[in-house]
């Protein structure tokens, strides 16, 4: 089974290679667009959903690093 990492090194080398063809993702209309989405198709969002699954917590980060997050702003 791939690592996430490799997993993300071929998607992007996806992306890059789509983008080299030119194929792109449609842009949206503006109003569709100022809705707050952070992806543009559901290949995207499975790949975000990936991403934020491998995040540490705070919690964590604090526990396995001793790392503390900014404080608030």
């Amino acid at each position: 089974m791939p690592q996430p990492e490799d997993r993300q090194e071929q998607y992007v080398a996806k992306q890059i290679r789509a983008a080299q063809v030119g194929e792109y993702p449609e842009h949206k209309e503006i109003d569709e667009a100022e809705n707050g989405s952070m992806v543009n198709d559901m290949e995207d969002l499975i790949q975000l959903g990936e991403d934020m699954e491998e995040m540490k917590t705070s919690q964590e980060d604090l526990e396995q690093n001793g790392l503390l997050s900014d404080p608030g702003q």
